[in-house]
C-alpha cells in the first residue's frame, strides 16, 4: 500500500502546534507496519525561520518540502503558498490514497483537487480545523465558499479524534458512514528529564502550568485569573509560542497585580517541556473547542495531573483515562478550587493508573494499526 500524506507543516515545525507532531508520529508508525509512506509539506518552521532541508527521510518516511512564497504570511496568516507544487500532480495516480492533515490551506486544497481528478481516494483528518471557529472567521467563510466546500465534497472519509469532533462533522452535514473516530496517539520523548525547570527559570515554590499555543480559545486568561484565588506562594507558568495573545496576557497580569507571579517561557521543547510538566503542581488546559488535546496526556505521562474544560474532547478523554479534573470553561474559581484541594498522594495513584490506560489505548502503534485497517476498508470499497 502506498499512501501520500499532505500537511503544511511537518517535523520538526513544533511552533505550529499539534498537527506537525501528530502527522509525523502517525507516518512513522504506519511505515513500521509495512505501508509505504511519503509526505508532501512546505518549508514552514516557525515565525522567523524556514526549513533548511527540503528533501529528506525521517524514520523511513520520504519527505518533500516546497518553499512558501512568504514565511511570514505562512505563520501569521496561515497562507501556505508552496512554489513548484505542480510537480506533484503527475505522480498522484501512483498512490493508493491521499491522507490530508488539517484544513483551509492552499497546499492541501491543491492536492485534494488533483487527487480527486486522478480518482485517488482522499482521507481528511482536520484535527479540529474543519469547523469555522476562533480567528479570522470571515476569511474562513470566504475560503469555504471558494475551496473548502469542494474539499469536503471530494473527501471519501473523515477521521475524527473524538466523539466531540464527530458531532462537529455531523453538524456540517457529513454522513455518519463517512466518519471514523480514531484518537491521536501520545508520545513523550523523556518523561523523566534530568533538567531542573524551576532553577532554569528562577521559579520559587509551586506553580500551575499552561503549555500550548497562545491563542484566544485556549482560555489562558482564566489560568491567570485563577491565581487571584490561590495563595501568593503559588505562581503560573505560561509556556508556548505566541500567536498574537502575549501582549494581552501580559497586560492582564499587570492589571490584576500578578506580574511577579507569572512566568512566560516561550516555546518549550525537550527536555525542558517534560521538565515543566514534571515539576508543575498541575497542568491547566481548560480551553474551548479542544477536540482532543495532547497536553493533558503528556502531563500525565510525566507524572502530573491535568485540569481540562468540560465542553470539549479533552474532557471526554480525561473522563475515560482518569488522571485529571474536568471544570466548566471560563471559570477561574473552579480551577483554583481544584488546585486548593489537590491531594498529591492520592493523585499519584490516579496518575499511575491513567498512565497505564494511555499506554494501552493511545500508543502510536495501536493508532496506526487502526488507521491501516481503515485504509484497507476504504480501498476494499
Amino acid at each position: 500500500m502506498r499512501v501520500l500524506h499532505s500537511v503544511p507543516y511537518f517535523y520538526p515545525a513544533w511552533a505550529y502546534g499539534g498537527i506537525p507532531r501528530l502527522s509525523y508520529h502517525l507516518c512513522a508508525a504506519l511505515k513500521k507496519l509495512g505501508i509505504e509512506v511519503e509526505v508532501v509539506t512546505t518549508d514552514a518552521f516557525d515565525r522567523e525561520h524556514r526549513r533548511d532541508e527540503l528533501d529528506f527521510s525521517i524514520d523511513g518516511v520520504t519527505v518533500r518540502a516546497y518553499r512558501n512564497l512568504s514565511n511570514r504570511l505562512a505563520y501569521d496568516w496561515q497562507l501556505f503558498w508552496p512554489v513548484g507544487l505542480y510537480r506533484e500532480k503527475p505522480g498522484l495516480p501512483n498512490y493508493d490514497l491521499v491522507h490530508i492533515h488539517g484544513h483551509r490551506n492552499l497546499l492541501n486544497a491543491r492536492l485534494n483537487l488533483w487527487a480527486h481528478q486522478a480518482g485517488v481516494p482522499i482521507v481528511l483528518q482536520p484535527n479540529g480545523t474543519l469547523v469555522n471557529i476562533e480567528r479570522r472567521q470571515g476569511l474562513k467563510t470566504i475560503y469555504d465558499l471558494l475551496l473548502g466546500e469542494r474539499e469536503v465534497k471530494n473527501s471519501a472519509l473523515f477521521i475524527a479524534v473524538s466523539d466531540a469532533e464527530k458531532r462537529q462533522f455531523l453538524g456540517m452535514g457529513i454522513t455518519e458512514e463517512k466518519i471514523r473516530v480514531v484518537p491521536n496517539g501520545v508520545f513523550v520523548e523523556n518523561p523523566n528529564p534530568s533538567g531542573h525547570f524551576k532553577e532554569k527559570f528562577g521559579i520559587k515554590g509551586d506553580y500551575i502550568l499552561y503549555l500550548g499555543k497562545l491563542t484566544p480559545r485556549k482560555g489562558i486568561e482564566h489560568v491567570l485569573e485563577a491565581l487571584k484565588y490561590l495563595p501568593a506562594k503559588i505562581s503560573a507558568v505560561i509556556a508556548g509560542n505566541d500567536m498574537g495573545m502575549m501582549p494581552r496576557l501580559k497586560t492582564l497580569a499587570q492589571r490584576l497585580g500578578l506580574s511577579e507571579r507569572v512566568t512566560f517561557t516561550g516555546l518549550l521543547t525537550s527536555p525542558w517541556k517534560e521538565a515543566a510538566y514534571r515539576e508543575a503542581l498541575v497542568t491547566v488546559y481548560a480551553g474551548k473547542d479542544e477536540i482532543f488535546g495532547l497536553v493533558q496526556f503528556e502531563s500525565i505521562l510525566c507524572g502530573t495531573p491535568a485540569i481540562v474544560a468540560d465542553d470539549c474532547g479533552a474532557g471526554e478523554w480525561i473522563k475515560k483515562s482518569g488522571g485529571g479534573f474536568v471544570v466548566p470553561y471560563a471559570n477561574p474559581e473552579a480551577i483554583a478550587k481544584v488546585v486548593s484541594v489537590l491531594d498529591r498522594e492520592k493523585m499519584k495513584m490516579e496518575v499511575a493508573r491513567a498512565q497505564d490506560w494511555i499506554k494501552q489505548n493511545l500508543s502510536w502503534t495501536s493508532v496506526a494499526g487502526r488507521m491501516k485497517t481503515i485504509y484497507r476498508e476504504l480501498l476494499g470499497k
